[in-house]
């Protein structure tokens, strides 16, 4: 019953992170709901939209992409109305929305998110009959659901930025050790030009989890500058461990290739792969 028991809970423990974000989302669209409805007539539908695309990984990430979601819905709507007032409405008004307001978007240099909300925001609004009303009511409830989802993501996430990026040190150099481990292994063990692929493979793909690491170190340090609780050292001192990381796996990778290619010469002595095998 308790190995039952353990199969059964172990995957959401292993998943608190993001189960905890989605019910925080969940809490957040539907608060947003009903603060739309009560400020703003019938506002909380786009309140409760722009809530669910705001909430972010940490308060830093909410406020800056918050405000990015309230300048496209800005744009969208304008881009809206310009349409609409000298194109009417239909199909080819569908057609230079969607081209300005990714043109906008673009010139700007809107975050992915906020892009999506400008095009999003001007279809929601485009329509028969749309009034400046609608207009106003529109980006008024997309501020009251950005600002609630702001709030509501110091929650969407047990853990802060800092100790996020201490996890993704910990876990990317543990891998990179252990795949050290195993070219070792297959050195010492005789290896071929498969195993060597394999490897090369695994390296590669180690490599790719580098832009992950710097963006959270990079957001554990701009989180410090302005959180008046995190630790300006902590964060910095992070950010090298981060960057030492990057070069560490860089050189895992060099070492993977450099064994690809020795896997070509069949008559490679044993004292060498000996040695190779000891080095690593």
């Amino acid at each position: 019953m308790k190995v039952r028991w353990g199969r059964f809970i172990d995957p959401f423990i292993k998943r608190r992170a993001w189960i905890q974000r989605v019910f925080v989302t969940a809490i957040a669209a539907s608060v947003a709901w009903i603060a739309g409805n009560y400020f703003v007539p019938n506002g909380g539908l786009v309140a409760a939209i722009a809530g669910t695309l705001s909430v972010r990984i940490s308060l830093n990430k909410s406020i800056r992409d918050g405000f990015g979601q309230l300048l496209g819905t800005t744009i969208g709507v304008g881009t809206a109305l310009i349409a609409v007032h000298f194109m009417g409405f239909g199909v080819s008004t569908v057609f230079v929305v969607v081209i300005l307001s990714l043109t906008a978007s673009r010139y700007l240099h809107l975050r992915e998110v906020a892009s999506i909300n400008v095009v999003i925001t001007a279809m929601i609004v485009i329509g028969p009959g749309l009034a400046e009303s609608t207009a106003i009511h529109r980006t008024v409830s997309t501020l009251i659901g950005t600002s609630i989802a702001i709030v509501f993501s110091f929650f969407a996430n047990p853990n802060t930025p800092a100790g996020r990026t201490i996890d993704r040190i910990t876990v990317l150099a543990h891998d990179a050790a252990t795949l050290l481990g195993e070219m070792s292994e297959s050195v010492a063990g005789g290896y071929n030009q498969e195993i060597a692929g394999t490897l090369l493979t695994k390296a590669r793909l180690l490599v790719e989890e580098i832009p992950t690491l710097r963006a959270q170190a990079l957001e554990a340090r701009s989180y410090a500058q302005w959180f008046p609780t995190a630790r300006k050292d902590q964060a910095e001192d992070l950010y090298e461990r981060g960057v030492a990381l990057e070069h560490m796996i860089v050189q895992v990778r060099t070492i993977s290739r450099t064994l690809f290619d020795m896997s070509f010469d069949e008559e490679l002595p044993p004292v060498v792969t000996e040695k190779v095998a000891y080095a690593l």
